[in-house]
């Protein structure tokens, strides 16, 4: 297994939801089957471990990749020698997997529906006319996801932005890094003026409650959310922090990107092809799973993919505040916090 960071939430709670399939699968087939991970958020690391273990033998891969374009080589290498190899959260380019995510497109395009929807209520339909800067906080330019929530983004935004000539997107790439994200915010304010700011979209959790939301704090914008003034923030993740920041009213939206869903069925995936000895081909139509199934991650879409050789699992996005509360046992991560903890998060945090 190779991840991002062991200390990166999200992807805690991707590991715990492989972890948990693994459990089922040992007690359903009777096997055993060992976990061998490592995390990095840094390329050659990643490469290197990524060898060492192909090296050593497995007879399977979950690999999120810190950038894809960097395991083009390995994952074709891998498909070369039939071992199986499951991608999630971002793909490998023009490059032979099953991928398991939710669209990050979607996911943005409900964060940008968000901004609009928010500063309706707040500014009057008419906001667009009077200008200002929206901020838009990127991780990783050249990431699948960033890619897709970035499209997703401006898929809402561009078209009232090119028919307002006073209304802008200043868009920065911080690296899903808190402290980055904050000195992002801190310049833009700092050049337009903090009347002008209007609302961030990040393509993270870390970026908006970590970067934007201490920089408003910092130089008093962070208003209440029923004072016009309020500036909407909008995440993508779902992590207990993010929920808690919509519990105090510091952000206003979150896009869920189901981190239990996508590691349940990455391992379900993975195990199915190792019990089999066979790797799928890339279907030639779309197709549903679990369409009456009862988790928020459901149903999972199966799609042909354009952008690599294989089957996309599409996992179902939502949002918090509109579909669920932020307090909903059914979020990946306060299904996480209640596995660890025997409890929902203290919301009062």
């Amino acid at each position: 297994m190779i991840r991002w960071s062991p200390d990166d939430i999200y992807f805690n709670g991707v590991q715990l939801g492989q972890d948990l399939e693994r459990q089922r699968l040992e007690e359903e087939y009777g096997v055993t089957i060992e976990f061998r991970v490592f995390g990095a958020n840094d390329v050659s690391e990643q490469r290197t471990a990524l060898d060492a273990q192909l090296a050593r033998g497995v007879d399977g891969v979950l690999l999120v990749p810190w950038r894809g374009e960097s395991m083009r080589g390995p994952v074709q290498q891998m498909r070369d020698e039939g071992i199986p190899v499951v991608t999630s959260n971002a793909w490998v380019p023009d490059a032979p997997q099953t991928f398991v995510a939710f669209d990050n497109e979607e996911a943005g395009m409900l964060g940008g529906q968000a901004i609009v929807n928010r500063l309706n209520e707040l500014r009057g339909e008419d906001w667009p006319a009077e200008g200002g800067v929206i901020i838009e906080l990127r991780c990783i330019i050249t990431a699948s996801f960033d890619i897709g929530r970035h499209t997703g983004y401006h898929s809402v935004l561009d078209p009232i932005v090119e028919a307002n000539d006073g209304l802008s997107i200043e868009t920065r790439e911080a690296g899903c890094d808190g402290g980055d994200a904050r000195r992002a915010v801190d310049d833009i304010i700092s050049r337009y003026g903090p009347e002008n700011i209007l609302a961030v979209a990040s393509i993270d959790g870390t970026m908006g409650i970590g970067g934007a939301v201490p920089a408003f704090e910092a130089q008093g914008m962070l208003f209440p959310l029923d004072d016009p003034r309020h500036i909407p923030i909008t995440t993508v993740d779902g992590t207990v922090p993010e929920l808690q920041a919509i519990a105090r009213g510091h952000i206003d939206h979150a896009s869920v990107q189901p981190a239990i869903g996508e590691g349940v069925m990455s391992m379900r995936l993975l195990f199915d092809m190792m019990r089999s000895g066979e790797i799928p081909e890339a279907p030639t139509e779309a197709s549903v799973l679990y369409e009456d199934g009862e988790e928020l991650w459901m149903p999972v879409q199966v799609i042909p993919s354009e952008a690599f050789d294989g089957a996309w699992y599409r996992t179902t996005a939502y949002s918090v505040p509109e579909d669920v509360n932020y307090d909903d046992p059914g979020v990946w991560s306060n299904q996480m916090h209640i596995h660890d903890n025997g409890s929902l998060p203290d919301f009062t945090q």
